[in-house]
């Protein structure tokens, strides 16, 4: 019998920049990482949905490097 993973399944971009406290994904990492600092103290763990979230955004960051990025030929 398979269970079911325990892993929740990740919000969307909106959801997630809402835990974060943000409100639109950030031009680049490092901008993520300072806007992030700067809602979530170093001092105070993030909960497990706020490090889901930081993930998300992550990935709307890379996707948006990306698509500035990419050469058509």
């Amino acid at each position: 019998m398979r269970t079911r993973s325990m892993i929740p399944d990740p919000p969307d971009v909106a959801t997630a920049l809402d835990l974060l406290g943000l409100t639109v994904v950030p031009e680049d990492f490092e901008a993520l990482s300072c806007q992030v600092a700067w809602t979530h103290p170093a001092a105070v763990a993030m909960s497990d949905a706020q490090s889901l979230a930081y993930r998300v955004v992550w990935e709307a960051v890379e996707k948006c490097i990306e698509s500035r990025t990419r050469v058509d030929l």
